[in-house]
């Protein structure tokens, strides 16, 4: 008979070598490093069994096995590996290939050491709600589908959702997502365990003097107090060793969690990640953490000298280590044939690029936002000396153009919304839709319009209404004449709104006489000389600041919602009608759009056609059926014809001011002491009695 151990390594054996166990990715070779924990227990462990399981249900070597238990879920051993690093790091980072489930990892990891440590609190940020709740919404999604962690939860646990922050309860433990803002309806919380999410986002100053503080203060002060006393002692009486090392090795305290897409080498995220990784190149000399630090080597700080950087780690998952099966192929590789290389390696490979490879160089665009790091600039646009937000309304005092791209039939619908200033134009508005959202606000009851090009006008309708544009330019192109057709016609307008028509030019239009606001400006797209001098024309007003984009401000965002709501609430009281902003979008959707501009931008290129025409769009790339298209660009479409407006407005020159030096002949009150001449005094200092004899010659 064999042993129990003979017959786990038979048993083993026999589960590699299964065909349906082949995920795995575990050999034979590998059964060296394998060790049953249900081997060679001791007596106490074999009395107190409930104990001794919950240990090992601790313990980050079995994390796959504990999830798998408490929340029903099977994880890949990569997974597991991640969840392992994550848990025994202070200061962990985490970058991974779009699609890997990061946001779904990391709801794991809060909802697993919500549970397995009591009393944990752990706040989950973001830049926007929205990237905060993403994680809270998975970690919604486990709990449903978990019901033996339900079992063991009391009845107060499980999510909650209130206006301003999410909750995920664990009997005494939680997780919660919170809006960022400025850090100050947050400042006060505590938290064991910090996740920055789309880190690139988050404002650098924000996180470390409210976010990283939330983690300033120690889980459990008074026992931390004495584990440093007893291990400093300890290692002054050499009793130190290994053994203790790895038995505190877990016991690090708090977290800060990094997490993330990889971005742009000059954005925040990247400045972090190099410091991180040079951190752990280091490996615990001090002189060169101080040099990478900008410290003097010779004078290292005390507190220098207390960073581990045991502590600190980066887990990059590119594409290319993702298990075959995970991701669709196919639509990796059409990602890769749609995107610049750059942004293929930071979308899938995980790595910060120098910069984008398209006409408007993303380095370009983030120069011309207007941040308080900008605006700082010796170099910097005069005329824009602070920082500004984008709007949900216009101010009435201020002109506004609108650009629009009405799209075909399978690209979205995009507007722009240009603030007009006297040497500049600002990015205050974008907002897309396509036939699939409209379908579903129809559904949703969300819209009354008929079809989507009526959807579309009543957009644009509304917008109007809280931004005073002067002009409104439109492709002519596509579903740019159906638009057209719908602003003009009468029996879609609403109580006090008027028609809108084609602007009045020298060329005379049957629509010339026709009452209502003519504002409408149809562009040709399509036409190369205007395209060529529309884009060349804000490639230059990129260069010289006068086509600036707002700040991405988490203050903002929050306040803004507040405005919202009560703004809503005003119109709602005033008009009697509770649908009548149902198109009225929150601040937080307006720059998510403006972010999405930036993106698209940065892909557009410049090619020359056989007839030697410039052409402006995105890279070709190969469809899902074979044939060829383009990635679409229409924010950027809206852009140009909004900021070719903004131009237009802008170069045109004033007329001369010619003085009026006669008066409509009539009867004439030679009391009333006008001056009925205007020219040089010594003509209207002759005697008025002079009179002048006009004769004909013979």
């Amino acid at each position: 008979m064999s042993s129990m151990k003979d017959n786990t390594e038979i048993s083993i054996l026999d589960i590699i070598n299964d065909n349906e166990n082949a995920w795995l990715g575990v050999t034979e070779n590998d059964l060296g490093d394998f060790k049953n924990p249900m081997e060679d227990m001791t007596s106490y462990q074999r009395e107190n069994l409930h104990l001794y399981i919950l240990s090992i249900m601790k313990n980050p070597d079995y994390f796959q096995w504990t999830v798998k238990r408490l929340f029903n879920i099977e994880l890949l051993p990569v997974q597991t590996g991640i969840l392992r690093e994550l848990w025994r790091r202070a200061f962990p980072m985490y970058i991974a290939s779009r699609g890997f489930g990061k946001s779904f990892l990391l709801a794991v990891y809060c909802i697993l050491r919500c549970t397995l440590i009591p009393g944990t609190k752990i706040v989950i940020v973001g830049a926007a709600f929205r990237q905060s709740k993403v994680i809270f919404e998975y970690m919604d999604t486990i709990w449903r589908g978990a019901p033996i962690l339900q079992s063991i939860c009391s009845d107060n646990s499980g999510p909650r959702r209130d206006v301003d922050r999410c909750t995920m309860r664990i009997n005494d433990s939680w997780a919660m997502a919170v809006p960022l803002g400025d850090g100050s309806k947050i400042r006060g919380l505590r938290a064991h365990t910090i996740v920055a999410d789309e880190f690139n986002s988050i404002p650098t100053h924000i996180y470390e003097t409210v976010v990283a503080g939330f983690a300033a203060v120690s889980s459990d002060p008074t026992q931390n107090v004495k584990d440093a006393a007893r291990r400093k002692k300890m290692k002054d009486d050499g009793t130190w060793g290994k053994a203790m090392e790895e038995e505190y090795g877990d016991k690090r305290g708090n977290q800060s969690i990094i997490s993330g897409t990889a971005g742009y080498a000059f954005e925040p995220y990247a400045s972090y990640w190099k410091k991180y990784k040079s951190t752990i190149q280091t490996r615990g000399d001090f002189r060169k953490v101080a040099e990478q630090m900008g410290e003097d080597p010779d004078e290292i700080p005390d507190y220098m000298k207390k960073l581990d950087w045991k502590n600190f780690s980066v887990t990059r998952i590119p594409y290319e280590l993702i298990p075959d099966g995970f991701m669709d192929a196919q639509q990796v590789a059409r990602a890769r044939a749609t995107m610049h290389n750059g942004i293929y390696q930071m979308e899938y490979g995980a790595c910060f690029t120098d910069d984008s490879q398209g006409v408007f160089k993303r380095s370009l665009i983030h120069s011309c936002v207007a941040n308080d790091k900008n605006c700082a600039k010796s170099n910097w646009a005069p005329w824009c000396p602070e920082p500004f937000d984008p709007l949900t309304r216009g101010n009435p005092k201020m002109p506004y153009v609108m650009g629009i791209d009405p799209a075909s039939e399978q690209d979205n619908f995009a507007l722009v919304i240009l603030e007009i200033h006297p040497e500049h134009q600002r990015v205050v508005y974008s907002w897309t839709t396509n036939k699939k959202d409209f379908s579903g606000r129809k559904k949703m009851g969300l819209t009354d319009s008929s079809d989507y090009y009526s959807f579309c006008s009543r957009k644009i309708r509304d917008l109007l209404k809280i931004f005073p544009c002067g002009r409104v330019g439109i492709d002519s192109q596509g579903g740019g004449f159906t638009i057209a057709e719908g602003l003009r016609d009468l029996d879609k307008l609403k109580h006090g709104e008027r028609p809108i028509y084609p602007i009045i030019e020298e060329k005379e239009k049957e629509t010339d006489n026709l009452p209502g606001d003519h504002i409408l400006d149809l562009v040709n797209f399509a036409k190369a000389d205007w395209t060529a001098q529309a884009n060349h024309g804000m490639r230059k007003d990129f260069e010289d600041k006068v086509l600036l984009f707002p700040r991405f401000d988490t203050l903002s965002l929050s306040l803004m919602s507040e405005k919202d709501k009560i703004f809503f609430d005003e119109m709602k009281e005033k008009t009697g009608e509770s649908n009548t902003l149902r198109l009225y979008d929150t601040l937080e959707d307006a720059v998510m759009e403006i972010e999405d501009l930036k993106s698209e931008l940065s892909t557009i290129v410049i090619s020359v056609t056989q007839s030697g025409r410039e052409r402006w769009d995105t890279p070709e790339i190969k469809l899902e059926t074979g044939k060829k298209g383009r990635m679409r660009k229409d924010r950027y479409s809206a852009l140009v014809i909004a900021n070719m407006i903004a131009r237009s407005e802008r170069f045109i020159i004033p007329p001369p001011a010619y003085e009026s030096i006669g008066r409509v002949a009539g009867p004439s009150d030679r009391k009333s002491g006008q001056n009925m001449y205007v020219g040089p005094d010594w003509a209207k200092n002759l005697n008025q009695a002079i009179c002048f004899k006009i004769t004909k010659n013979q």
